[in-house]
């Protein structure tokens, strides 16, 4: 007879949330080697089980098993949008994901390479030679202008510290207590999305967006006709300002820390940026495939995302003997899978073979999963080929001209959010190369 997972529900109502917002990879890590693959716990008077591992995420993944309607904590839905992409599902979530994903074709990718390629060039040319630099505030910085190139229109020369001081405010209070007070991180987050969304308002009503995602999701058209309304199209600028800064601000901080860290890796990727043209095309960029892998073990290594959101039972489930009653809550855990001692042989140990074109298209279904898993058109986030573009966009600037080593500092990833960065401040010493 099945019986539920294992696990404990913690406090009354509160349950374990501060343990899991404090820092959700610790959180998720320990449970999953303490009861297995599929575990139980509370979060905020909801049962939440976790799901670690390529079959169970997979069982997670599944749209018959949960919605995700209703799933996620409510703080998180207030400060997104209650109707943001990721927490509907059905018809509604299908069209306006289809809308959503023609801003990351290859063709709409290849059109936001020159501003980047402005942008990032502008921020890699202010690295002091002979001279520590500390990286955690220039990446986060970075994140956030490459963020807001491609969602707000922002002209490339654009580095908008106030604004992005602001979104800061709305990670943190995504893993805070949500206590709405007007001295608490979740009020204070509270009120720095309501000026990010007016800026956002500005910014659909006040630029074309050309050569960015803001102007190919205004033209972005279903088979019926469908478009975006402007409501929507504002709600889901958000978030991805949300996922890009998460998904970009960590993995360019841990491609540093390898950078500097493995000269022998360091040199294969060289070659690669060595022979790419003064001004590479996107076409250009993705043909490194060396460094791709690297990129790939990069955000399978370190922590970047820890989980999907959350969704919601459909009905009596059973998993491995574990039942798990309708209404229960549910959430893949994206860190312990891509850590899965039966899929990466090692996890600990830094491999980019494993990782290659060929070794990508063998492992198991949702055994890759640094920012969710299942099918483009599902609740897999749109931004990955996004992220695949910026990272080597980086690299090919970073790298020309300079050398790079890591003086002695505490590498250990914070606690806590999305994208972790080093607790040393990542300081850097760039010297001109010999």
């Amino acid at each position: 007879m099945a019986t539920q997972p294992p696990g404990s529900l913690g406090l009354p109502f509160v349950g374990e949330a501060l343990a899991f917002l404090e820092d959700p990879f610790t959180f998720q890590s320990s449970r999953t080697q303490q009861h297995g693959e599929v575990w139980k716990t509370r979060i905020l008077g909801s049962n939440v089980v976790f799901f670690s591992g390529p079959r169970a995420l997979t069982f997670f993944l599944d749209p018959a098993n949960f919605t995700r309607e209703k799933g996620s904590p409510p703080h998180l839905q207030e400060l997104l949008g209650h109707d943001a992409v990721p927490f509907i599902d059905g018809d509604v979530h299908r069209t306006r994901k289809r809308l959503l994903l023609q801003a990351f074709t290859k063709g709409a990718l290849a059109g936001y390479v020159p501003g980047l390629q402005a942008l990032v060039a502008r921020a890699t040319s202010a690295l002091a030679l002979d001279a520590e630099t500390r990286l955690n505030p220039v990446l986060e910085q970075l994140a956030f202008d490459v963020a807001n190139r491609l969602f707000a229109g922002a002209p490339p020369e654009l580095s908008d510290a106030a604004m992005a001081a602001e979104f800061s405010r709305v990670v943190q209070g995504a893993f805070a207590p949500p206590i709405n007070l007007p001295f608490t991180v979740y009020g204070k987050a509270l009120k720095a999305r309501d000026k990010l969304r007016a800026y956002i308002h500005e910014a659909v009503s006040t630029r074309d967006g050309a050569g960015t995602a803001l102007a190919v999701l205004k033209a972005a058209r279903g088979p019926g006709g469908e478009a975006l309304t402007d409501r929507e199209l504002e709600m889901e600028l958000l978030h991805f300002f949300f996922a890009a800064h998460a998904g970009i601000s960590g993995a360019l901080a841990w491609l540093v820390v390898v950078l500097a860290q493995r000269p022998e890796v360091t040199a294969k990727v060289r070659a690669e940026v060595d022979a790419l043209p003064a001004e590479p095309s996107y076409g250009d960029l993705m043909g490194m495939r060396y460094l791709a892998a690297v990129c790939r073990e990069v955000r399978r290594a370190y922590p970047i995302a820890p989980s999907t959101f959350f969704g919601v039972a459909l009905r009596d489930l059973e998993l491995d003997g574990h039942a798990i009653p309708k209404g229960w809550k549910g959430v893949g855990a994206l860190w312990p899978t891509l850590q899965h001692a039966n899929t990466f042989r090692d996890p600990a140990a830094f491999e980019p073979e494993r990782l290659t074109d060929d070794a990508v298209g063998k492992l198991p279904e949702n055994a890759y999963v640094p920012q969710g898993g299942g099918p483009p058109e599902g609740h897999r986030c749109p931004g990955e080929s996004f992220v695949d573009l910026v990272l080597p966009l980086f690299v090919a600037s970073l790298l020309r001209g300079r050398d790079l080593t890591l003086p002695e500092q505490d590498l250990t990833p914070g606690a806590g959010g999305v994208g972790p960065l080093p607790l040393g401040g990542l300081r850097v010493r760039f010297t001109k190369r010999g």
